[in-house]
């Protein structure tokens, strides 16, 4: 059974570092679909998951909001943004632009080893669809991508490209909630492709297929969320 990313929050109890291991992990459990849009959390219940104080709870979590990946109420109490057509289309928009020119300064920088890295991955990504552990299928799809961008060897564009991921959380998983049915039908033969491509592009060093696949990969699951959201995409 999968486990979910909410319930892999763990106690901090290192005092020097209480602030950044809270933000860490709420910022990764985000990126990862943890949360669903409008859900809430309070400081108090978050202190009591981390087993730790208000205040690097609260810091961490103006961090977020700093960073648009939360909201914050009057009461204080933080919250996932809602669904927004717009938005998704802005982040798929950024997210092109970004992360295809990410891909262009990462490709000759791939080894043989990495390509092995991202077949496994590949392989992973459509076993764990296969058999409906979607929590484990998106963490496989975002290890995929970030290998891939990890090898530009930037650390301004990676920051960026994470704070797009961030904010895409809540689409991650409304997307990841829908899949189970969807990877029922034929679907699951092909949800793959686009990696697969890229990976194909990657071994016969074709850079302008590689960037292709890279951007029809981001706008096909921005197509798949606008058919989820029951309106056609832009």
């Amino acid at each position: 059974m999968a486990v979910s990313p909410q319930k892999q929050l763990k106690p901090v109890a290192s005092r020097r570092t209480v602030q950044d291991q809270v933000y860490e992990q709420l910022r990764d459990a985000l990126m990862s679909g943890a949360f669903e849009a409008r859900e809430t959390f309070t400081i108090a219940s978050l202190s009591e998951r981390f087993q730790t104080s208000h205040m690097p709870v609260r810091e961490a979590l103006r961090r977020l909001a700093a960073e648009n990946a939360l909201r914050i109420a009057a009461s204080g109490t933080a919250f996932v943004p809602d669904l927004s057509q717009e938005e998704l289309d802005d982040i798929s928009r950024a997210r092109v632009i970004i992360e295809c020119a990410t891909a262009d300064l990462a490709l000759p920088n791939l080894s043989k080893a990495d390509l092995a890295t991202l077949q496994s991955l590949i392989d992973l990504h459509r076993d764990t669809g296969i058999s409906g552990d979607t929590v484990a299928m998106a963490a496989a799809n975002r290890q995929f991508h970030f290998h891939i961008y990890a090898a530009a060897q930037s650390p301004v564009l990676m920051s960026q490209i994470e704070n797009l991921w961030l904010r895409s959380g809540p689409y991650v998983r409304f997307l990841s909630d829908q899949m189970g049915d969807l990877l029922k039908t034929d679907y699951r033969s092909g949800f793959t492709l686009h990696h697969e491509e890229m990976l194909d592009a990657l071994r016969k060093g074709d850079a302008p297929a590689f960037r292709s696949a890279v951007e029809a990969d981001i706008t096909a699951t921005q197509d798949l969320l606008h058919q989820f959201m029951g309106e056609p995409s832009a």
